[in-house]
């Protein structure tokens, strides 16, 4: 009899942990089954550098669908972003990727402790070409993942603080910030003087989260991760996204750039690159692993089509016109030349 209670349980426990750790699964199988799974990206001359230019109306369009991220704490069970729209776009030296998704409200913090910012993020592998495709979560130990994620705080950052969102707030003195009495600080006013920045702790001690001046350059920050927990800022010198996002009437507009050439390998034309999204709702306290997710999609540069492909069939209908030409000529000539003998005769 114990042995039938500890058999019931087993399987109670193996039912609970297969119905948690698919819990994705299903709804994005029937989400994507029935959309195509691949977005091909037209070469332009310069990626736009802003959500709304024109060029983006030309680009192919890929919808993405987001589930809960319910394999690892901490878990979600329901998320703000259900659908991202996906437009890509490649120059010379660089891809872009405009993201479009649904949210009710702008979420940036505004030098707000409690709250949390709206974010949307793509991920690829770190190397396309290693044997295997890595786990769209995060990546794995031997297949890291390349993460681009842009943060609607650090777009707003620079412009709005803790003063912005408390005007009437009242200050004595900030020591090494450079400020004169009663004058607000702000946290890039701490990196002028040498041990300063001890007084932002967490830029202090290494955090490139909170570092005003890598903020200042970019609102997409880069990062490489090897499985769940182990997700990575790469160094300031190697911060090289780019972005900027528009938020009106409830959507969400933002672009994503980076360059081609990664540290592993390089976007070539022709090449695919499995792709996968991210995304993140501020106003339902969404943060770190509790976000919505994709499965891999695919990436393709498109293969522009050179001068002599363009040449080539038209060489060839003139060839043809040519030989027809000539053909035509020459049976008239056999019956001209027919004709005067029969004549002669």
């Amino acid at each position: 009899m114990g042995n039938d209670i500890v058999s019931r349980r087993r399987r109670a426990l193996l039912g609970a942990s297969i119905a948690l750790f698919t819990i994705p699964v299903p709804r994005l199988a029937r989400a994507a089954g029935s959309q195509k799974a691949s977005l091909l990206a037209r070469r332009v001359e310069h990626v736009p550098g802003d959500p709304s230019d024109a060029a983006w109306a030309e680009a192919d369009v890929l919808d993405v669908p987001l589930a809960p991220q319910a394999v690892v704490k901490p878990r979600a069970y329901e998320t703000g972003v259900k659908l991202l729209s996906v437009r890509a776009l490649y120059s010379q030296e660089r891809v872009a990727l405009r993201i479009e998704w649904r949210d009710g409200a702008r979420d940036d913090m505004a030098g707000q402790a409690e709250a949390f910012r709206d974010a949307v993020a793509v991920a690829f592998p770190a190397d396309p070409r290693a044997a295997g495709i890595p786990y769209f979560g995060m990546g794995e130990p031997e297949r890291p993942v390349t993460i681009y994620q842009w943060k609607a705080d650090w777009q707003s950052g620079p412009v709005t603080d803790v003063d912005e969102r408390y005007p009437d707030m009242a200050v004595d003195w900030y020591p090494l910030a450079g400020r004169e009495p009663g004058a607000i600080a702000e946290a890039a006013d701490y990196g002028r003087q040498e041990g300063a920045k001890a007084f932002v702790t967490s830029w202090g001690a290494g955090n490139p989260l909170a570092d005003p001046q890598v903020q200042a350059g970019t609102p997409v920050e880069k990062l490489l991760a090897r499985g769940f927990g182990t997700l990575t800022s790469v160094d300031r010198q190697q911060q090289d996204g780019a972005g900027k996002a528009v938020w009106q009437d409830g959507v969400w507009r933002a672009y994503i750039s980076f360059p081609r050439a990664q540290e592993l390998f390089t976007f070539e034309q022709g090449m695919t690159v499995p792709v996968a999204f991210a995304a993140w709702d501020g106003g339902q306290r969404e943060r770190g692993g509790e976000k919505g997710v994709s499965t891999w999609y695919f990436l393709s540069l498109e293969q522009p089509v050179g001068t002599l492909a363009y040449a080539a069939p038209l060489a060839v209908v003139a060839g043809v016109a040519g030989l027809q030409a000539w053909g035509l000529r020459a049976l008239r000539r056999k019956a001209r030349d027919e004709g005067s003998g029969e004549s002669g005769s």
